[in-house]
């Protein structure tokens, strides 16, 4: 078998696998901005400091409807709380959320990754309740 079909073969594989956990309710992260790994559906919705699954991203849910967020050059502070690793990176290629006071609206969240490259909130501002897929939690990740 030649490698171009070995990765044919192979990737055909790997997604059958995935569609198959996904439909026991296991999803997974490839980014670097939350644990690469797998993650379990919880059947709840979903509550602040959880993790959730966007449509396809995976963050923590760290501001919901009628929280305070300030947006400054140390971070995003949710509620006063500075939310960890939330500083914008000044040489990111996305363009910064603008600082200031924001109270989330109902249908808008507040989402952070773990790792300060994470593209979320601190970037593109309050994010869209219809977004949101699921709560989630690690069932297997590997730190980096």
């Amino acid at each position: 078998m030649s490698l171009e079909r070995f990765g044919l073969v192979l990737l055909g594989s790997i997604l059958l696998a995935l569609g198959t956990l996904r439909l026991a309710g296991i999803t997974g992260n490839l980014t670097p901005s939350e644990p690469v790994g797998l993650y379990l559906r919880l059947p709840q919705a979903p509550t602040r400091g959880e993790m959730i699954e966007l449509r396809p991203l995976v963050k923590h849910l760290a501001g919901v409807p009628g929280d305070t967020v300030d947006v400054t050059a140390q971070g995003s502070y949710i509620n006063g709380h500075l939310w960890p690793n939330s500083a914008p990176i000044l040489t990111a290629p996305y363009r910064m959320y603008p600082f200031g006071t924001y109270r989330l609206a109902p249908g808008q969240y507040w989402l952070m990754g773990s790792s300060p490259v994470s593209w979320d909130s601190r970037y593109v501002g309050p994010f869209s309740g219809d977004l949101i897929e699921s709560a989630i939690t690690p069932l297997w990740t590997i730190d980096r």
